[in-house]
């Protein structure tokens, strides 16, 4: 009989047995990279937003605590620009504006940028925000909001933080507990939307004009149908509605 044809388990392990797990071996390792990289496909990419916790800065301009807390201020890229709020954990800050709403103010915080998205998280500390006793540099009062059309969309609510650059990936299932968690603290939510070509639009959200409650958080990393009316405010896209035209699909 030879060697080969009987296994022993203290013995030398049979070449033909060698042979087989060497295969299996190679067989399985393959096969898991192929299953990876194919999950890997189906998700969400993260996006090109960053957040540069290093760059603390002083921006300066006009702030408002409605619907969201805002700055209207030139020195993100020298044009007039708005630029949400909020704070260095998942919250607003509207609140903490007081009466310093509507007025020209400093506000030191770090940069979260996703394209031409802008929003400031401001630093820990009462002094985050102060009046700016010089005026800002130029006309930055916030316009009006101006309705554009009524109409009917399909999409996806997210928290602003996480998409402009927080977290990635910033969409879908796996971030539905980080974005609940942002919106419930003040983050203002946003409607994403994108066509077949893939081109992308975000809309802040709005309640008759107001921030919207809690009672939006059922729907968000949802595919959802929202019917509103989109406005126009300066460099922003409002979608206003209510929690009453959002359907789930």
């Amino acid at each position: 009989m030879s060697k080969d044809s009987f296994f022993i388990g203290w013995g030398e392990t049979p070449k033909i047995d060698r042979r087989f797990f060497l295969g299996a071996g190679v067989g399985l390792l393959a096969g898991t990279a192929g299953i990876a990289a194919g999950l890997s496909a189906t998700q969400n990419p993260g996006g090109p937003g960053t957040w540069d916790l290093s760059a603390v800065r002083e921006y300066r301009g006009v702030a408002t605590a409605e619907p969201y807390a805002m700055l209207r201020t030139t020195d993100i890229d020298g044009t007039p620009r708005t630029a949400l709020l909020g704070c260095e954990g998942k919250c607003g800050v509207s609140a903490r504006i007081g009466a310093l709403d509507g007025k020209p103010v400093i506000v030191k915080g770090t940069p979260i940028r996703r394209g031409a998205h802008t929003m400031i998280a401001v630093i820990d500390g009462p002094d985050w925000i102060t009046e700016d006793q010089g005026g800002p540099s130029a006309d930055l009062d916030f316009a009006s909001a101006s309705p554009v059309q009524d109409l009917t969309l399909r999409g996806e609510i997210l928290d602003t933080k996480c998409w402009f650059g927080a977290m990635q990936p910033a969409r879908g299932k796996s971030h539905k507990s980080c974005a609940s968690l942002c919106i419930r603290g003040g983050i203002p939510p946003a409607f994403y939307v994108e066509d077949v070509h893939k081109q992308s639009s975000l809309l802040i959200m709005t309640d008759g004009g107001a921030g919207f409650g809690h009672a939006i958080l059922e729907f968000v990393a949802d595919p959802v149908e929202i019917s509103g009316t989109l406005l126009s405010q300066g460099d922003l896209l409002l979608l206003d509605t209510s929690v009453a035209q959002i359907r789930r699909l």
